[in-house]
């Protein structure tokens, strides 16, 4: 799989990187897209060869025009097509004839007005399909390669009227999005490698592009704006591959709402799938989802040095002492521990520090020290080269005695150490940011903003860190991926609680001892054979919920007790579940309850099967304490599930109560995720609710239910 991602990224470096680009709808007039191309290829010096393709003119911009694809004699590697819709057809086939592969359409007019432009495009993306054409679009801005230089797009903005390049790179399923980030980034001096608009998607897609930049070496963290994915699994590979080149993906994700998601579906004809299920995607797969762009260009900032920590343990040092106890709080929010200086570095601090300082993590060596560069210099090697700190954190407010010549110490400082390091500076002058901006030192003006990136540094290390760990475990999952004899699709039919009890038993899931019965007389009789106390329901596809229509007795603990229950429970069939046709009785053991957990499966439309763990019971729907992630599961991304619960502590052993020996539960939950998995398409929903953690740790699947 891994060959096949970097074979397709390398299908795309012609691509992206064309020695000879052809415009079609080419013009003169620059308010036009077709002639806003042409003088963006040219104002950015782009050093390949530019064709206009317009049969009504000779000249275009000052370079010669042709009349059709035809008459270039010359190699094209890649056409941007400029017309109106309906014209589009013809010259994608004009294409495939001339054996020219790569072709981006900006036109707009397809499926994101429906009707007769949603017929357009089924018809490109049919010859794309048979021709084998690299299609980037229709309605999108185009790219822009800036380390070529190509801007190959009809839009780009930036106020210093610089096309800077960068670590970064962007994906916009939203051209304008994905220049409002170049020109966000620009006014701090940051660049981007590569920005791509991938529009209505009918080739090349937002997957394509992620796998794209993972395996472009310039590149160091990637960002996007998404609306949604119509191939999940594509997706996830795409992410993957990021992930183990080390490069972080960032998204703004659109969609949340039900009228989000109904304009997306007006604007590009994608499928926005649900909130929740993008955002288990997004943890299961160390994806940062970010609310704003300025957030995402704080992150940006961060990762671009390319340096991770080694754990989460941060220094602050601060020339403002309010400044240096609101980072602290922010570092413990942020999930950032306080590193603890050893005793070598304490003492050289004691010595370096005026008299009246407190010598501790956060450091604060007050107002005395602000007249003192080379000491600040110093103290905060002295910080960096203390092994127990993984990253540090600099604030001060408004010093401004050296002006660039701190700025210049910084960045000296930044470039002798690999450890991540932050600089915030509300009160930074300009002079200085000039230093930090041309040498790469990350810096903030707020201090939530700055702490968060630093956190963020960490939040991934320990994800890569956790992979690298899973990917290890994967022969494990494939051991208990399918036990011998287990079913890889379910008859047709409805199934009751007994015969889905029966489909996990065959998966290696546990359930109660029990046996199915149709009269009272042979209920007594099995619950002689289990053993007292007994759980007395009643079987029907027709009853979900068996509690609200007095489908269940529990703790029967004799035959007197147990022929009461069956009594009672026709009385109240008859009244609760009138109608309802009852196909049986389960008597089951009862089970030596100490937790109740819930572990349910769904397929989205989109990622597939997506598991669901949480506190179960008659809890489910009073506390909602539960965690979604995409199936399969490995053991520790169930661990990783459990602890992400606020009922976790529960687990850990709470107010005296033992701990609880979680290797059923896990084992448990990761067959269940493997059994979703592989009997994709045989159901809707499936559920174990509860699944009973046994005083002596077993889980169990005391209840069971599969909606087809």
């Amino acid at each position: 799989m891994r060959q096949n991602l970097e074979k397709d990224a390398a299908l795309l470096r012609k691509f992206f990187w064309p020695q000879g680009v052809a415009i079609v709808g080419a013009s003169a007039d620059p308010a036009k897209p077709g002639g806003k191309v042409v003088q963006l290829l040219l104002k950015y010096s782009y050093p390949g060869r530019v064709y206009p393709i317009n049969p009504g003119r000779q000249q275009i911009q000052g370079l010669p025009a042709c009349g059709s694809l035809a008459e270039i004699k010359t190699g094209v590697d890649l056409v941007i097509i400029a017309l109106e819709a309906p014209r589009v057809l013809e010259v994608v086939r004009q294409c495939a004839a001339l054996q020219i592969k790569n072709i981006v359409v900006i036109s707009a007019g397809f499926a994101e007005i429906g009707g007769e432009g949603a017929a357009l495009q089924e018809e490109l993306a049919g010859l794309a399909k048979k021709h084998g054409l690299q299609v980037l679009g229709p309605n999108c801005i185009g790219f822009i390669n800036s380390l070529q230089p190509a801007a190959a797009s009809f839009s780009l903005t930036v106020e210093s009227n610089i096309l800077r390049s960068g670590p970064a790179a962007f994906v916009a399923q939203s051209g304008g999005l994905g220049i409002l980030a170049i020109f966000l980034a620009d006014l701090e001096e940051f660049g981007f490698s590569y920005m791509i608009s991938t529009g209505n998607e009918v080739g090349l897609d937002f997957a394509d592009a992620i796998n794209f930049l993972a395996h472009e070496p310039p590149v160091k963290v990637i960002g996007g704006y998404l609306e949604g994915v119509k191939d999940g699994q594509k997706f996830r590979r795409a992410c993957r591959a990021a992930a183990k080149e080390g490069k972080p993906v960032l998204l703004l994700k659109a969609g949340a709402s039900r009228e989000a998601a109904a304009a997306i579906r007006s604007h590009t004809g994608a499928l926005a799938g649900s909130e929740a299920a993008y955002r288990a995607f997004f943890r299961q797969e160390g994806v940062f989802e970010v609310e704003t762009l300025t957030e995402m260009l704080s992150l940006f900032k961060a990762f671009a040095p390319g340096r991770l920590p080694r754990g989460n343990r941060a220094a602050v040092m601060s020339l403002s002492g309010g400044m240096g106890v609101l980072a602290t709080d922010l570092c413990t929010r942020a999930g950032l521990d306080l590193a603890k200086f050893s005793p070598a570095t304490l003492q050289e601090l004691q010595q370096l520090m005026p008299s009246i300082a407190t010598v501790r993590n956060p450091l604060d060596p007050t107002a005395a020290m602000v007249s003192r560069l080379a000491d600040v210099r110093k103290t905060i090697e002295i910080i960096l080269a203390d092994p127990a700190v993984d990253l540090f954190i600099f604030t001060t407010a408004l010093w401004r005695s050296y002006g660039a010549e701190a700025g210049e110490m910084f960045a000296e400082v930044f470039q002798e150490t690999e450890k991540p390091f932050v600089v915030i500076w509300p009160g930074c002058s300009n002079a200085v940011k000039e230093v930090f901006y041309g040498r790469g030192v990350p810096f903030f003006s707020e201090l939530k903003e700055g702490v968060g990136a630093a956190a963020a540094l960490w939040r991934y290390a320990a994800f890569l860190n956790r992979r690298a760990g899973q990917e290890k475990s994967m022969s494990a999952v494939d051991a208990i991926a399918a036990p011998a004899g287990a079913p890889l699709q379910i008859e047709e039919g409805e199934l009751t609680e007994a015969e889905a009890k029966g489909l996990l038993a065959r998966w290696g899931i546990a359930v109660p001892r029990g046996e199915v019965v149709s009269t009272v007389e042979q209920a007594v009789e099995a619950a002689g054979r289990i053993g007292y106390p007994v759980v007395l329901k009643a079987l029907s596809v027709e009853i979900a919920h068996k509690t609200g229509a007095g489908a269940v007795r529990l703790g029967l603990k004799n035959a007197e007790m147990l022929q009461r229950a069956w009594v009672q429970m026709q009385r109240d069939l008859r009244t609760r579940a009138a109608g309802a046709f009852i196909s049986g009785y389960l008597v089951e053991e009862m089970l030596p309850v100490h937790l109740e957990f819930i572990a349910g499966a769904e397929v989205d439309p989109v990622f597939g099967p997506l598991i669901l763990l949480g506190l179960g019971g008659i809890y489910v729907e009073l506390f909602r304490d539960l965690s979604l992630r995409p199936a399969p599961l490995d053991p520790g991304q169930v661990r990783e599930m459990l602890s992400g619960l606020k009922s976790a502590p529960l687990l850990e052993g709470f107010r005296g109560s033992a701990p609880v020996d979680r290797s059923s539960l896990v084992e448990t939950v990761t067959r269940f995720s493997q059994m979703a998995a592989a009997l994709k398409g045989c159901y809707r929903e499936m559920e174990i609710n509860p699944l009973v953690i046994c005083r002596d740790g077993r889980a169990v699947a005391a209840d069971a239910l599969i909606l087809r």
